[in-house]
């Protein structure tokens, strides 16, 4: 009977450790990161703060500048201390502060800040030490906070970027910190202040999205996908079984469903002649000048990969037709971004018609189930 008892409180043990892993407190993230730092100011916005055991009051201006390759603390324009890492400490459960880089605006962060030099000594590198749902919830605003007033879309936001969260939790482990505040990561420019979205990320605290194996799925998301969403292989050279193209009516008429771009037809024959097609050909002309779409997304335009082309002429999307427009061409084009996984004006339409976020999130990844940790 003991050894039963012992089994069940191992794994129990396992269980929680297992959880303590999955879903960290508290992350490490790098903000104002494509900025050189040289001097900060940080002062108190709401709850109580220390820094290296100095209380700080609200009205305390701390500036924080890089010297000789050390961190320089003034306190009310007084020199306080030299360091190699500065830690700025919350004191209680809701702490919050503002800084302001020199010659950048400011910014509002939850919790923590720590600040050091970088590697090459040319920057303070600042490290928001931060509750992982405060993060959430800061993400969610950052990248999406006006696209809706709903809570329900903000929830399907928020379980989006925790299931990103998790799955790149150690992608700039080898700098020192978690995450970064850019596209690369998340787009993290803020704490969240919008109730709605403060509200959506409370309500799926520790909620992921797993695929038919159990596994966090990868949340890609674009603004609009034009009426039907990409599959992942048409994009990029793998396909995913949760990322297939699914018709999207929800993003049609929305902001981002419509765009249009005239491009002269020598420039445009040029182009494929430059990607060895032979332009002056009867049949690889008509389609170069009559391509069309109308009855569904495409991967290629005779041969050359739609991706190519988007990148070369800076378009808005893939899905795009085309028609001859006097001595141009006309693109036609529907949808904002690469097109594959959510659309967040689609996602957004389906908050407002009365959806469920589990309904939003089931209709944009094939197969996929949202599960609590």
């Amino acid at each position: 009977m003991k050894k039963f008892w012992y089994v069940i409180a191992l794994v129990l043990t396992l269980s929680l450790q297992a959880c303590s892993q999955d879903m960290p407190q508290r992350v490490k993230v790098r903000v104002y990161t494509d900025n050189i730092i040289s001097s900060v100011d940080f002062t108190v916005s709401f709850g109580s703060y220390t820094m290296q055991g100095e209380k700080l009051k609200k009205q305390d201006k701390v500036n924080i500048s890089l010297a000789s390759g050390k961190v320089a603390v003034k306190l009310n324009d007084k020199d306080l201390l030299s360091l190699d890492t500065l830690i700025i400490s919350s004191e209680d459960l809701k702490c919050f502060f503002q800084i302001t880089p020199k010659d950048l605006k400011p910014r509002r962060y939850d919790n923590d800040l720590i600040v050091y030099a970088s590697k090459d000594k040319k920057s303070l590198v600042l490290i928001n030490y931060v509750d992982a749902d405060n993060y959430i919830a800061g993400v969610v605003q950052s990248e999406a906070g006006g696209a809706s007033d709903e809570v329900e879309f903000f929830k399907v936001q928020a379980i989006c970027s925790r299931n990103y969260m998790l799955r790149n939790l150690n992608k700039h482990a080898g700098e020192g910190y978690n995450l970064c505040d850019q596209v690369n990561c998340q787009v993290y420019f803020s704490r969240a202040n919008k109730q709605q979205v403060i509200e959506g990320a409370a309500k799926s605290t520790g909620e992921v999205i797993i695929d038919q194996n159990g596994q966090l799925i990868e949340t890609l998301f674009h603004s609009n996908s034009g009426g039907q969403t990409a599959n992942a292989g048409d994009v990029w050279k793998n396909s995913v079984d949760y990322l297939v193209s699914v018709a999207d009516s929800f993003s049609i008429g929305k902001p981002n469903y419509t765009w249009e771009k005239v491009i002269s037809e020598k420039e445009w024959l040029n182009y494929f002649k430059g990607k060895g097609l032979n332009v002056k050909d009867k049949a690889v002309k008509e389609e170069l000048l009559n391509f069309s779409q109308e009855q569904g997304r495409k991967a290629k335009l005779l041969d050359i990969p739609l991706t190519q082309i988007r990148k070369d002429f800076k378009l808005k999307s893939t899905f795009f037709s085309v028609q001859p427009w006097g001595s141009s061409v006309k693109l036609k084009g529907k949808g904002y971004g690469h097109g594959v996984g959510l659309s967040q004006e689609g996602a957004a339409q389906m908050c407002e018609e009365g959806y469920e976020y589990w309904q939003v999130i089931e209709h944009y990844y094939h197969g996929v189930k949202i599960k609590k940790l």
